[in-house]
């Protein structure tokens, strides 16, 4: 155990505690995870006696704590403390953070309001409608994007290639997104995208199948429908609807599901006025 300097008196664990502000049972557990450990303990009674100078080392500890600084960093910043640069890297660093999960929080507020408010909305009534979709030529990206929401990142890369191939627009052209993951994936989620084509046409060079643009001939499928009317943070309504009328009409999953843009942010901003198809190709059950 390190021994006091010679005529140097040192502070209690309860007088350092009241100057510094933080209760014995923290610093306790500052010792035990080395954020703050005292000068001197007695190796028979245990006791905790800490330096006057340590007051100092206290204080920045406190204040690094009431940021939000976790123990372990604790540890970590109190050799930086005269160190400016050092601490400035540490505390922009966790500016950073906390500007992120407070956007975070902000969000989950507004997920909060918009339930309060749901509950004195109508639920959506959706009807969900069987068709049969005529076999298509498509333009066709398939790749892998860190979630749904990213959607957008595939239908980026579609346009430029379609056109560079010479590809056609099909005078019924419908913008389709796919999604071929087997369940719901938080990261790292298998999308298609699609675009009607007038005609065949040969892909750019180099193109491959995973990451380049395609021709693909589609048959005819089977789809159960349900039409979204507004923003997307609804679709799930709609789901639940096609995902009931499946099997109560007798049908089973025949596909991955897909959506068909009708109207989309691409054609108008306004999310009221948006419209989506939610399709989940279908087979009789007993086929």
């Amino acid at each position: 155990m390190d021994m006091p300097p010679a005529g140097e008196r040192l502070l209690t664990i309860g007088e350092f505690s009241r100057l510094s502000q933080l209760s014995i049972r923290m610093l306790r557990y500052y010792d035990e995870h080395g954020v703050l450990p005292p000068t001197h303990t007695d190796p028979r009674s245990g006791y905790r006696s800490y330096a006057p100078a340590q007051l100092a080392t206290a204080r920045a500890v406190r204040r690094l704590r009431d940021v939000g600084l976790g123990v372990a960093e604790l540890a970590a910043c109190v050799p930086l403390l005269d160190e400016p640069g050092a601490m400035r890297r540490v505390l922009e660093r966790h500016r950073t953070r906390l500007i992120a999960e407070a956007a975070a929080a902000s969000a989950r507020i507004q997920e909060v309001d918009d339930l309060i408010t749901g509950l004195e909305e109508p639920l959506m009534s959706v009807t969900v409608t069987h068709r049969t979709d005529p076999a298509r030529t498509v333009a066709s990206l398939r790749g892998v994007i860190p979630t749904y929401a990213d959607e957008a990142r595939l239908w980026e890369r579609l346009m430029p290639a379609l056109f560079a191939a010479g590809a056609q627009l099909a005078p019924d052209a419908r913008a389709i997104a796919v999604f071929h993951d087997e369940d719901y994936r938080e990261a790292d989620c298998d999308v298609e995208v699609r675009l009607d084509v007038a005609a065949p046409f040969t892909p750019p060079a180099g193109a491959d199948g995973a990451d380049g643009v395609r021709c693909v001939e589609l048959p005819a499928q089977d789809v159960a429908v349900g039409v979204l009317h507004g923003a997307y943070d609804r679709v799930g309504e709609v789901m639940e609807a096609v995902g009931r009328w499946v099997p109560e009409h007798g049908y089973r999953f025949a596909g991955p599901m897909f959506n068909v843009y009708l109207v989309s942010p691409r054609e108008d901003p306004e999310p009221a006025h948006w419209v989506t198809e939610v399709c989940i190709p279908v087979a009789p059950a007993g086929a």
